[in-house]
């Protein structure tokens, strides 16, 4: 009875002890956001995806608040954000309120317009009215299939017209008679250039006799007029190309490839006609490709389709990640009763290390990965039949059965999902390396976390199943504490060799450890090259 007792006032002041420095801790800890020192107003919005309890909210960067709550406004089918501001923040009636996105993994934040000072203040349970929508990833990649499918409409009936072999012969003599016009027009400018050169030249020099006709150069002003006649002559040759080009009728092969120009082009109109038809008809909602596109029901239904299921399986988007790494240290036997050789009975603890990665698709349900370092290894029974020659054997040496406990320290491991509800969650699954679940208490915007996990139920070597209590406290962004006591139901037993330690029930444990998210990781891994140049 004395000894029930004594373990009674140990458990109690260990319990105690533990409650003061959460509650120290807790009164000294990071930053919060207190029911005195804050108010709460709320806003509604048509897709709350990406919001959860404590997103940031802030204002020009600046964090002035988080999310306390989301809940469903059934009568309006539209999500209600709660929201708790500091106090010294002032929001005006007129304030504005959008979601963003924080990063490409699917990070959400609230900017906040405080509005005009003229304005009245927001007060505990108002509401911000002016709710600023952006478009959607799924609004965006509606319209371009819209315009993805004009196109490719337009695309379809320029083919049909173009891509017989009619479309492709009209489009050949096109080419060929447009090939034709620059070669005759190419040849003419050759062979009339020098012509015109020599013209030009005796123009100048007929100006110049003409300046000396007052004395008396007659002979020059004849030679002038005959080069004049030549000239002439010349230009008339270049006016009969000229007519040849545009044609004569029944004479010239250019003549018959200016017809077949034009008739090309008559076809081109009537084209481009029937492609005006058809758009007019898409825009009129006429047929099927102007069903889908001018009726949104196929949009909408699609899209709903797509949010369920995204809902089910968890946005890849919003994929968060948190990689924490932490180390139990065990009390053992602090206080022996008895001892034969104080030196086995010096304190000497033992570490139990947790390397851990939980990847979060949305803030109330979650899957963790653990591999655990367990000093108290792996213990199996081993049940051993000795016979010779398939005869038991009677020699008190050689048992016929014979039990064996082995313990080997191997890795063990957890696999498990977890669920909240609340300031309650729940996780099921492999833990250390045995079936097993557990509930955490969530308190003090997630800093606390008190958890309870049962697991091995079915070990031949303890009377009932292994339950750990423990409590994680986090602060500074980064850093955490824990403490509990482990095994809770089953007698302590010493190791042989080392009294102090206890590889077998009931043993209290203290520690601490670190954790990082996606978007520390992201910042070590951008630090990398910086690094790596230094």
């Amino acid at each position: 009875m004395s000894q029930i007792s004594n373990s009674f006032k140990v458990g109690a002041v260990v319990l105690l002890a533990i409650g003061a420095f959460f509650v120290g801790l807790t009164l000294i800890g990071g930053k919060s956001f207190s029911h005195g020192g804050s108010y709460v107003v709320s806003a509604v919005f048509d897709d709350a995806t990406g919001l959860g309890i404590r997103t940031r909210v802030q204002v020009a960067g600046i964090v002035i608040g988080t999310v306390e709550k989301v809940e469903l406004d059934e009568a309006a089918a539209r999500a209600r954000i709660f929201i708790r501001i500091e106090k010294k923040f002032a929001l005006h009636r007129d304030a504005a309120i959008t979601k963003r996105s924080e990063s490409i993994l699917g990070d959400f934040l609230l900017d906040v317009k405080p509005g005009s000072p003229n304005e009245p203040l927001l007060v505990d349970g108002d509401e911000i009215k002016n709710v600023i929508r952006q478009p959607g990833v799924n609004e965006i990649f509606t319209s371009m299939g819209h315009i993805a499918d004009d196109i490719q409409e337009v695309t379809r009936s320029l083919r049909k017209v173009l891509g017989s072999d009619e479309g492709q012969q009209n489009l050949k003599s096109i080419v060929e008679g447009l090939a034709a016009i620059t070669k005759r027009v190419e040849r003419i400018v050759d062979s009339s250039g020098e012509k015109l050169d020599d013209t030009i030249e005796n123009f100048r020099d007929f100006s110049g006799d003409l300046r000396n006709m007052s004395s008396g150069q007659q002979q020059n002003v004849a030679q002038i007029l005959a080069n004049t006649r030549d000239a002439t002559a010349e230009a008339r040759d270049i006016l009969k190309s000229i007519q040849g080009m545009v044609g004569t009728p029944g004479k010239g092969e250019v003549n018959d490839t200016v017809k077949s120009i034009k008739s090309n082009l008559e076809k081109l109109d009537k084209t481009l006609a029937n492609v005006e038809s058809v758009t007019d008809k898409i825009n009129r909602g006429e047929g099927t490709i102007g069903h889908l596109i001018n009726d949104d029901t196929l949009a909408k239904n699609l899209d709903k389709a797509t949010t369920s299921i995204s809902n089910l399986l968890g946005r890849g988007s919003q994929m968060q990640i948190e990689v924490s790494t932490r180390t139990e240290i065990f009390a053992g036997v602090l206080t022996p009763q008895s001892t034969p050789q104080a030196s086995n009975v010096a304190y000497n603890p033992w570490a139990k290390n947790y390397f851990s990665l939980r990847l979060i698709p949305r803030p109330d349900k979650w899957y963790g990965f653990e591999i655990v370092d367990d000093p108290r290894g792996v213990t199996k029974l081993v049940q051993v039949q000795n016979t010779v020659l398939g005869v038991a054997s009677n020699n008190p040496y050689y048992p016929a059965n014979l039990q064996q406990i082995t313990t080997t320290r191997d890795l063990k491991y957890s696999v498990y999902l977890a669920k909240r509800f609340g300031f309650i969650s729940a996780r099921f699954g492999i833990i250390e390396s045995s079936g097993g679940f557990g509930v955490k208490f969530h308190l003090f915007n997630d800093d606390l976390v008190i958890s309870s996990d049962v697991f091995e139920f079915a070990n031949p070597l303890k009377d009932h199943p292994r339950m750990k209590l423990y409590a994680d406290y986090r602060f500074l962004g980064h850093l955490m504490l824990t403490a509990g006591v482990d095994d809770v139901f089953n007698k302590p037993i010493e190791d042989p060799t080392s009294p102090s330690r206890i590889i077998s029930g009931r043993d209290y444990f203290i520690g601490g450890g670190i954790f990082f998210n996606e978007e520390d990781i992201k910042s070590f891994l951008s630090a990398l090259p910086l690094v790596s140049k230094l």
